[in-house]
Parts: structure tokens; sequence; C-alpha cells
């Protein structure tokens, strides 16, 4: 077998005949699974962590905060680790620069005076936001809620509220749905 490789430093290609040829190492990620659940972040089925979206996100964990580069999220050479972490400390940098942090509108928000401390948002939430605080009510942190709206739907005491989402908001919003779809059932609108 001849390999034929072009050497920049010499400037000319450059031919052997090796014995035995591995094209790379096998590159086995650390035991990361007490580390991943303590982040609550993701890990693909070899092992490395996985980002929030491959091409929108690629340094990002679904995690907000929690940034990834490196053999960690999966084997790559060191001038790919570098540029992954270049990009790592640019996004943390976006964050840390801010002198305030706004969050977004849609977050939940629990009534104390409903709550019975039942321990079902703590249960559902799929980002661990929710809280039983020493009042004996939940709490949940407006700056970690990801407004997906899961404990506000499975709270059997009503006690959780999605801003912006409420149940009159959301029965308006059919009401006015099905007003127009009578309407252009009836043929008064086109």
């Amino acid at each position: 077998m001849e390999i034929t490789s072009y050497n920049p430093v010499l400037r000319e290609n450059l031919s052997f005949y090796p014995d035995l040829l591995a094209l790379s190492t096998a590159t086995i990620p650390a035991d990361t699974a007490e580390l991943a659940s303590m982040l609550k972040v993701p890990r693909t089925a070899d092992g490395f962590f996985l980002e929030a979206h491959m091409k929108l996100r690629p340094v990002d964990f679904a995690s907000e905060g929690i940034y990834l580069c490196g053999v960690a999220h999966s084997p790559k050479l060191v001038e790919e680790s570098l540029s992954q972490a270049w990009a790592a400390v640019s996004r943390a940098c976006t964050v840390l620069a801010k002198d305030q942090i706004q969050v977004g509108g849609v977050v939940s928000v629990v009534d104390p005076e409903k709550c019975a401390a039942c321990l079902t948002c703590v249960r559902v939430c799929p980002y661990n936001v929710p809280v039983i605080n020493k009042d004996g009510v939940a709490e949940i942190e407006m700056a970690m809620c990801h407004g997906c709206g899961i404990c506000a739907s499975e709270c059997p005491g009503k006690a959780i509220k999605l801003q912006h989402f409420t149940d009159e908001q959301i029965l308006a919003k059919c009401d006015v749905i099905l007003e127009v779809l009578s309407d252009v059932l009836k043929g008064e609108v086109v």
C-alpha cells in the first residue's frame, strides 16, 4: 500500500509504504451521566453532550447559560475544538456583557392562595424549575422558566397560570376562531 501526502513545510508530496494504517484513534467519552443529570443537559446515545440545535445553536445547551465545546461534544481535531471554544466564549460574553437581562413574558406564575404543595408541578416540569419554598407553596423562578406551560396545565388546583395564556384568553381566542369559521361557512367572509 502506498500513501501519498502533501507536506506544506517541504512543499512537495511525500510517499511512504506503511505496514499498518490507522485512520483515527477511538475517542471514548468520559462517564458524564451524573454531570448531565446535575446540569440537566442531554447526551447522545454515544455518551457525548448534545447541543440545543446543530445549525442554530451549535455551542448552546437546551438549558440556558451553559455552553459546550471540544471533545465533550464529539470526537474532533484540536483546531475544531479551539474554534468551538472561541464560539462558546463569545456566547457567554454576550450574556456577561449586559448590565441587566430581561426574561421573556411567557412564564408561569403561582397563586400562593390556591397552591396545595401537591408537587405535581415539581414532578412534571422538564426544566426542574418549580420548588416548594419554606412557606409550603410552589415557587417558580421567572428567569429559569422556559414558558412551556406544562406545570400550568397539570396543576390540579389551577394555582399556576402561564402569563399571556390564561384560560380566559385561550377561550376568548377560540370564540373568535369559531366566529370567523362560522362566518366563512355561511359565505359572509371570503
